[in-house]
């Protein structure tokens, strides 16, 4: 043991000695490695960032199950399920809680005429899905008619400048009641909020007996699989899902099925090569520069792994 130490520090030693002889190939290598290293964290970083930022909506529910329109890729793009599906889950054992929730897209009318997209999204008196923070007036405002609440991150965009501001939605008045905090949409689209019968008053492609979504939350100590599972033979047309499929589905939907993860992928690969191939590169000099010295050691009675420790422990540095 005590020999296989030595050995180590042996090698340690000298592979330090070469390795600082040589300090501008080290200075030169070290800021290619790293620059390939901070380009892919930078795009593991921002891509991970996008992934969360897609499924924040989902999040923010905190529910366990999600009951959803067939096929519906992503939150911000739901399909219209009968309103029928909230009252069987209610009946369903192991549900606690069950709520529905609206999203559609359509179009805020600014008070100088410009038109922005924007994410509809109703609530009903439970306020399931709704922010969680506020920075002026109440949430519970939105159950009132014609009043919506708006993120403090999109007021710019939406032209809003205080609380009591009015707008339209589809050629129909809304009136700013309350102002949220930390609502963000990963489709630069801003949500208005307001209550479910508001909701489909001004998106006018739903029909009153409709929704986007059922929330449902689980009794205490319930499986929440098993739960799933009995919402799937009692609920047809829909889909049941649990809080991280309803994730993994929607940042899989944003970053592969539309392509804009493909790109970060490719950086990163690409950051990963380069650091390889200057690592590679390196120690390929490093070792043409060291033959006479390797020779040296060999006829000097070095074995060869004390040379293999050597330059594994180059890598290393």
């Amino acid at each position: 043991m005590k020999s296989l130490a030595n050995s180590f520090s042996l090698a340690l030693l000298i592979a330090w000695k070469m390795q600082v002889s040589h300090r501008g190939k080290m200075l030169a290598s070290t800021v290619g490695v790293a620059a390939g290293f901070f380009l892919t964290m930078a795009q593991v970083g921002m891509m991970m960032g996008w992934i969360d930022t897609s499924t924040l909506a989902i999040q923010r529910a905190k529910v366990d199950l999600w009951v959803v329109g067939m096929k519906s890729p992503a939150f911000d793009y739901g399909s219209p399920i009968p309103r029928q599906r909230l009252y069987q889950a209610r009946s369903v054992e192991g549900v606690a809680e069950a709520h529905p929730l609206f999203m559609a897209w359509t179009i805020w009318s600014r008070d100088d005429g410009r038109k922005v997209n924007i994410e509809m999204i109703g609530l009903d008196h439970s306020l399931a899905g709704g922010p969680t923070r506020m920075l002026e007036g109440d949430l519970r405002s939105v159950m009132r008619e014609k009043c919506v609440v708006v993120d403090s991150m999109y007021l710019e965009l939406l032209g809003v400048t205080h609380v009591g501001q009015r707008a339209e939605i589809l050629g129909r008045r809304a009136e700013v009641t309350g102002i949220s905090e930390g609502v963000r949409t990963f489709t630069a689209s801003p949500f208005v909020f307001t209550s479910i019968e508001e909701a489909i008053h001004y998106d006018k492609r739903y029909r009153a007996d409709e929704i986007t979504y059922v929330l449902v939350r689980c009794e205490e100590g319930a499986d929440v699989k098993v739960v799933a599972e009995r919402l799937r033979v009692r609920l047809p047309s829909v889909e049941v899902l649990t809080k991280r499929e309803f994730q993994w589905r929607s940042g899989e939907y944003w970053m592969i099925g539309t392509g804009i993860g493909f790109t970060v992928i490719v950086t990163a690969v690409l950051g990963l090569i380069i650091g390889a191939l200057v690592i590679s590169q390196t120690l390929f000099s490093l070792l043409q520069d060291h033959r006479p010295h390797y020779a040296t050691m060999l006829a000097l009675g070095f074995e060869t792994g004390l040379l293999g420790k050597v330059v594994f422990l180059q890598s290393l540095f």
